[in-house]
């Protein structure tokens, strides 16, 4: 999302369906920026990150390269593209089409609860079929975008122990997205799409935040078990009061999830 200030065109057209609105749209964001402990916190962080010359742009940088190794070509289950907000849109879903093209995996599954319907219209609007799309406008984070795919990208016939994803979203937000994932079950390929620097500069010390808080709420490692009972608990009211279920088959197969 569009964070801390949430003011994009697309968000405001779809957030009136939401029962609950808040300044921030982002779930991360409303965690990290709208405590005023926190912020303190923020305060606290960059004065000691300054003095030490770490810089934000530096640690995103070397996890990025260390987690998310250069594509090496490999087919996967699933094309996964993660909503990052509207200005991020065209990029990914381009480069995910791309990647579909290649027949790099059969299924194109988008996550993000503003962003997914847009990316499906553009993706089908550059030939991908309907039949070959899915995705959930459900989730509102990282951790959510990993938990809802999980329960409701269809199912996979494959040979190995997990499902093998192609992860695509930007380059900023790769590192973190892998992590959360990997932490699901996923086997995942990352597939980070470079953005304009100024989309670097704009949001580069919320995701240092956004990994710092990932990391301190134990979001990286794999879900305990009341994490995931109340992530359950959340979206068995979530997915009919918000109708965020993006096919016909999700909706059949509604009644046999645990929730």
């Amino acid at each position: 999302m569009d964070c801390p200030n949430c003011t994009s065109p697309s968000i405001q057209k779809h957030k009136a369906k939401f029962k609950r609105r808040h300044t921030y749209h982002c779930q991360t964001c409303q965690n990290v920026f709208h405590s005023p402990a926190n912020n303190k916190f923020i305060l606290w962080i960059v004065a000691v990150l300054a003095p030490l010359g770490l810089s934000p742009w530096w640690i995103n940088k070397t996890l990025q390269t260390i987690i998310a190794r250069p594509d090496t070509g490999e087919s996967a289950d699933a094309i996964v593209v993660l909503g990052r907000g509207p200005q991020y849109s065209e990029y990914r879903t381009t480069a995910a089409v791309q990647l579909w093209q290649e027949e790099r995996a059969p299924l194109f599954f988008v996550s993000g609860v503003t962003d997914a319907p847009v990316i499906i219209d553009l993706a089908k609007d550059m030939g991908i079929p309907t039949a070959s799309i899915s995705g959930e406008a459900c989730s509102r984070s990282t951790w959510e975008n990993a938990f809802y795919t999980e329960m409701l990208m269809p199912p996979i016939e494959t040979s190995a122990d997990k499902p093998k994803i192609l992860l695509v979203t930007d380059d900023l937000h790769i590192a973190r997205a892998t992590m959360v994932y990997r932490s699901f079950g996923f086997e995942v390929v990352p597939y980070p799409v470079k953005v304009k620097s100024s989309m670097w500069r704009r949001h580069i010390l919320r995701e240092f935040l956004a990994k710092l808080y990932y990391a301190k709420s134990g979001w990286l490692n794999a879900p305990t078990a009341e994490q995931y009972q109340a992530a359950q608990v959340e979206a068995k009211s979530r997915i009919p009061d918000w109708n965020c279920l993006m096919t016909e088959e999700q909706r059949e197969r509604l009644p046999t999830l645990d929730l």
